[in-house]
């Protein structure tokens, strides 16, 4: 039978690299009966298509499938192929033919050509019968009260409706019987959609819908119908429809015939919000009725590292194209990406009905009993008139081990605890200002010197008076050093009460007041207008006080010293505790290992034997691309490293532009800062020198100048390349998308270890772009910031 074979008319066009094509499976069927109509786009370039379909007269959409595939094709880069399905019911016999698709790919854009589809009438010989939704609304609507001429009306079933509720639009054209019997064609209906709405195609029945005798006259109705959902609150206008038909002006067959056009009036609906009572929190506007919500997930056994397949479908009355995907919470250890989204339309008695099926991968990576938490899916229920909502209830999966992703890896050293680097911790605590004075004082100062005046003899008195105030200057720095160990507080120790923290602190209370008493006396012989008086006098004066705090400050340092050995003992505990991480990454624990070595990278992120181990922990579990983000930092914080250095030959960057955005530096901007800072203060010191420089000073100066200029722009590029914002790939194979949704093509593929550098957020996803010509979105799950 010619029907049951699959033919397929195939329509191609170029358009910079880009071929689209339509096809059917068959292009003559029955009334009732469906086809698949496929459209598929393929191009090498990254910008998005834009698919236009065209109308679809004659037919109903019974389901739709979008997907996007990339494939490699040898050095010529990625093939991006977009794949829409449509699945087809015939409505009305006769030679239908579906339009031109037409593909927007930037500025220029391609139409296929138009298919011509045979379809018979059925068995019965009638065209398809109305639904009781719309029979019931032509029965509702008045006939015209004369039948002398072709009248024009549209029909909707109520002048105010609410955001997201079905809506029927009818053109009715009453047309004298016996006027409709000297037409050679029956009369053709127009109806305009109305902009702010989601419209489904019309559908035009072939024959007589019904009929009606008004004034003794049978008058035939013809009809369209179109059903649109409301979008936004606010006020729609329904264009006037239009009726085209043709009559000959005799009776004989090669009569000329003259052309009508009737149009009706238009019509406006008005749409209100939908109510604020009992609104969910994270409402998303979801309108539907009688919906149902069903979660599957294959296979039943799930093992670490292969992935689950999860369908959430949800069922109901309602615009199912567009429900929005159910929010779906993964466990820890749990990696989901969004997969297909299928559409399948099945009316109810007139109504937009079906299901819609969205489909994730999850991809467990730790072995053991995990929850996937309750699914929820808010709507407002235009049956019930209220706020509802449907539940998956939490299922239990048992994630089994998987095989050790690569068994033959060599597993790299851990590395001790270490601390800080010396040059990051002299970097960060001379802060702003101390690098200020590095880069001024050793100028200011050569000027001063070289400004001073020549240095006059000093007479033997004045010069034992300066030697018995330098002495005093050591005693005096002493006694404020003891002072301050008895007496934190800095307001008690420089106020008045200083004799009160002394006897606090537990010296005796005549000792306290003859402390205070000799600070005030430093104080008036330091700053006073008499000066020092007598030196040596005041000096063995603080000696004194010096020997009688030490004597009272005895118990005290024994007791801390007791105290030190307690912290010492509470220490090595301690230590014993932290090798419990190195002991579950040898006894292959590789999750809690993690766990533990991420804890402490978070306390002490300026460490880089953390980030270096939790990297090797992560490696060893296969986590190519968490490992080459914890390597990567832990090789900025110690660049010259060998142990790391060999580690990230490992994991080499999956493509020239990463290897770009992860190289690292042969020091950190810190050590330059110190290299170029330490450089510049022994210039100024050469410079200090008396007398006229030599040659190998000169040329000492030049080097050391060199060295420092140089240092500071090395060390400037290495924090401006460390300034960029960029992002490591995680998950395998990861879809650069070209829009922020699940459904959107993909424009690239990153893989685990690549580097991308990250801008602006969207909701769950981040963008990225690169040098090399790679910008899209992607899962902010899939992605870690450096």
């Amino acid at each position: 039978m010619i029907s049951a074979l699959l033919l397929s008319v195939l329509a191609a066009a170029t358009m910079q690299g880009a071929e689209v094509t339509a096809t059917v499976d068959r292009t003559r069927l029955v009334v009732g009966e469906e086809l698949m109509l496929t459209v598929r786009a393929r191009t090498r370039s990254t910008e998005a298509l834009d698919m236009s379909l065209p109308p679809l007269a004659g037919f109903a959409i019974v389901g739709s499938r979008d997907l996007t595939e990339v494939a490699m094709s040898g050095t010529a880069g990625p093939v991006r192929t977009t794949i829409r399905e449509l699945q087809l019911r015939a409505e009305q016999p006769g030679a239908v033919l579906i339009g031109p698709v037409r593909v927007r790919q930037g500025e220029t854009s391609v139409a296929t050509e138009p298919i011509l589809i045979t379809v018979d009438s059925a068995a019965t010989g009638v065209a398809t019968a109305l639904s009781p939704l719309v029979r019931a609304l032509l029965e509702s609507a008045p006939p015209p009260r004369r039948a002398d001429d072709v009248k024009l009306t549209v029909i909707v079933p109520d002048d105010t409706v609410l955001v997201g509720q079905q809506v029927d639009l009818i053109a009715a054209a009453w047309v004298p019987r016996d006027l409709r019997e000297r037409m050679r064609r029956v009369p053709v209906l127009a109806l305009t959609t109305p902009e702010g709405v989601w419209a489904y195609p019309p559908t035009t029945p072939s024959g007589v819908a019904a009929a009606r005798q008004v004034g003794g006259r049978w008058m035939d109705l013809f009809i369209t119908h179109q059903i649109v959902f409301p979008l936004a609150p606010g006020r729609i206008t329904v264009p006037p429809a239009s009726v085209d038909y043709a009559v000959p002006v005799t009776f004989s067959f090669f009569s000329r015939e003259e052309r009508y056009t009737v149009r009706s009036d238009s019509l406006g609906v008005v749409v209100l919000p939908l109510p604020t009572a009992g609104r969910p929190t994270g409402d998303r506007g979801v309108v539907g009725q009688d919906l149902t919500l069903d979660l599957r997930i294959e296979p039943a056994e799930a093992r670490v590292g292969e992935p689950l397949e999860v369908a959430a479908t949800i069922s109901g009355v309602g615009n199912v194209a567009l429900w929005p995907e159910p929010v779906l919470r993964w466990p820890p250890g749990f990696r989901g990406y969004p997969a297909e989204t299928e559409v399948r339309l099945a009316p109810v008695q007139g109504r937009i009905a079906g299901s819609k099926t969205f489909r994730f991968l999850a991809v467990p990576d730790s072995a053991g009993s995990v929850v996937l938490p309750d699914v929820r899916y808010d709507y407002f229920d235009i049956g019930a008139g209220r706020y509802q909502a449907v539940a998956a209830a939490p299922r239990v999966l048992a994630v089994a081990a998987g095989a050790e992703p690569r068994a033959a890896r060599a597993l790299p050293p851990l590395l001790p605890r270490g601390a800080e680097s010396w040059a990051d911790r002299l970097a960060g605590g001379l802060g702003a200002l101390g690098w200020l004075a590095v880069a001024l004082l050793p100028p200011l100062l050569v000027g001063l010197t070289r400004r001073r005046p020549e240095k006059t003899a000093v007479p033997a008195g004045e010069a034992s008076a300066a030697h018995a105030g330098t002495r005093l200057g050591r005693l005096e720095h002493e006694f404020l050093t003891v002072l301050a160990s008895h007496v934190s507080d800095p307001l008690a120790r420089d106020g008045d009460g200083l004799a009160q923290a002394l006897r606090a602190a537990g010296i005796d209370s005549a000792v306290a007041d003859h402390v205070k008493r000799l600070r005030d006396r430093l104080r008036a012989a330091r700053y006073g207008p008499r000066g020092l008086g007598d030196a040596a006098e005041l000096a063995a004066e603080i000696e004194q006080v010096l020997r009688v705090l030490g004597a009272e400050a005895g118990g005290g340092r024994r007791h801390r010293i007791f105290v030190a050995i307690l912290l010492l003992v509470a220490a090595s505990r301690g230590d014993a505790q932290a090798h419990s991480a190195e002991a579950l990454y040898e006894a292959g624990a590789l999750r809690a290992a993690a766990d533990s070595f991420a804890a402490r990278a978070a306390g002490e992120p300026s460490v880089a034997a953390h980030w270096y181990n939790l990297g090797a922990t992560l490696y060893r579990a296969g986590a190519d691309g968490k490992a080459t983000a914890a390597w990567t930092l832990a090789t900025r914080l110690a660049p010259r490293d060998a142990v790391i250095r060999r580690a990230r030959r490992l994991l080499p960057a999956p493509d020239l532009a990463s290897e770009q955005l992860l190289a690292v530096g042969w020091a950190t901007p810190a050590e330059w800062a110190v290299i170029g800072g330490g450089a510049w203060v022994l210039l100024w010191v050469l410079a200090l020198g008396a007398g006229g420089k030599t040659r190998r000073q000169t040329v000492l100066m030049v080097a050391l100048g060199s060295v420092a200029l140089a240092a500071a722009a090395l060390g400037g590029a290495e924090w401006q390349r460390r300034g960029r914002a960029v992002g490591v790939v995680v998950a395998n194979d990861a879809p650069v998308r070209t829009a922020p949704y699940g459904g959107a093509s993909a424009a690239a593929t990153a893989h685990a270890g690549a580097a991308l550098i990250m801008g602006r957020r969207y909701g769950r996803w981040v963008e990225v772009h690169r040098p090399d010509g790679v910008r899209g979105w992607v899962l902010a799950g899939e992605i870690v910031p450096l």
